[in-house]
């Protein structure tokens, strides 16, 4: 929703305007009407709108003088003038206040229909800063992004680039900040992978300066897509010469440290130098299963050895496994094996006890 203020000393123009005008066409609602440019001050002052639409000549404050205003004080609100033919040249000299159009006198229906068009375009460029703003800001970008570089969904990312709300938003980013955000996200995963980390500062400074120069939205986005294809393709050569090790240590370490209660996944990758969202996206790729599953798996795997040995008693198997908590404990053992680890050393107790009986006699 954009708030227009409409400002004309002509109080028919002024009502002609605010009834002509198809306010649902370009999302508006009405921030008022003033008679002549120091009332519109007093207003914008309480209120301010995002679009101004002024007569040029009025009393003690004329249009050109109420674009000087918002230029020095409100530059992030619109103004629209309306000039007769013979004020048309004087109204050019308003330029260099950033004036963003003129509508020339009278005001007829087809000329409500060009300011309409106005509208709806700054309606849109309005929505897209808000967008670009909330975009800029965002961590779930950032981690979506990264996620689809890790998996190297080339097909997801150039869709994320090139359609729906982020391509637009990137396509209205005149001032490159959101995609400079982006560029921020593709360090990062540079950094993550560890590609040319020697000079990552050297090209880091490169790319920023490469961005910044080139000459549209559109022109940053494809370079955003091609370091993205860039880094996606080169993750992919190392593949089998970087991740599988990392794999085969992880797992060592974790065959090595699960029996600690206080060992966990942010540790193993703080001990691999890697980060942890990286780290378990490679072991998921590899091992067809999230590393804290495959933890998890270890320690209720050798939670069922040491059941089978009645001698041990079950908190010091929840201690041995790397359980803490014994409530935590006997509800992910039951949730993995349908059985409390009572009943599951019961089970092979009454195994042991009668070894020829089958399972559906036990079980009777």
């Amino acid at each position: 929703m954009i708030k227009v203020l409409l400002v004309d000393d002509d109080y028919l123009a002024l009502e002609g305007l605010r009834q002509m005008l198809h306010w649902d066409s370009f999302n508006g609602e009405l921030a008022g009407c003033a008679t002549d440019g120091l009332e519109a001050v007093s207003m914008i002052e309480d209120n301010p709108p995002d679009v101004v639409v002024a007569d040029i000549k009025m009393p003690r404050m004329n249009g050109i003088d109420l674009a000087r205003y918002l230029y020095q004080n409100h530059r992030g609100t619109h103004i629209i003038l309306l000039s007769g033919h013979s004020e048309f040249e004087y109204a050019q000299k308003a330029l260099q206040y950033r004036v963003t159009d003129y509508i020339l006198k009278p005001v007829t229906r087809q000329k409500i229909k060009e300011l309409e068009n106005l509208l709806v375009k700054i309606s849109q460029e309005l929505t897209a800063r808000k967008e670009i703003r909330r975009l800029t800001g965002s961590d779930s970008l950032r981690d979506h992004l990264l996620s689809l570089l890790r998996q190297g969904d080339a097909d997801a990312v150039r869709d994320l680039l090139l359609s729906g709300s982020l391509s637009d938003s990137l396509l209205h980013d005149t001032a490159g900040t959101l995609g400079a955000t982006i560029l921020n996200h593709l360090f990062t995963y540079q950094k993550e992978i560890r590609k040319n980390n020697p000079q990552l500062a050297d090209i880091k400074k490169q790319e920023m300066e490469t961005y910044w120069h080139l000459p549209s939205p559109a022109a940053r986005v494809d370079y955003l897509l091609s370091l993205c294809q860039e880094l996606m393709a080169y993750t992919q050569s190392r593949k089998n010469e970087y991740e599988q090790p990392i794999v085969a240590h992880s797992v060592q370490m974790i065959q090595e440290c699960f029996s600690d209660p206080g060992f966990n996944i942010s540790q193993l990758a703080d001990r691999a130098n890697l980060s942890l969202p990286y780290l378990s996206t490679v072991f998921k790729q590899a091992m067809g299963q999230t590393i804290s599953s495959y933890l998890s798996q270890q320690r209720l795997l050798h939670a069922q050895e040491l059941l089978q040995d009645i001698s041990i008693p079950i908190k010091d198997v929840c201690a041995r496994s790397g359980y803490e908590d014994p409530h935590y404990f006997a509800r992910s053992f039951k949730k993995q094996t349908g059985m409390t680890p009572s009943e599951y050393r019961n089970l092979y107790s009454s195994r042991d006890l009668h070894p020829n009986r089958s399972a559906k006699e036990e079980n009777i």
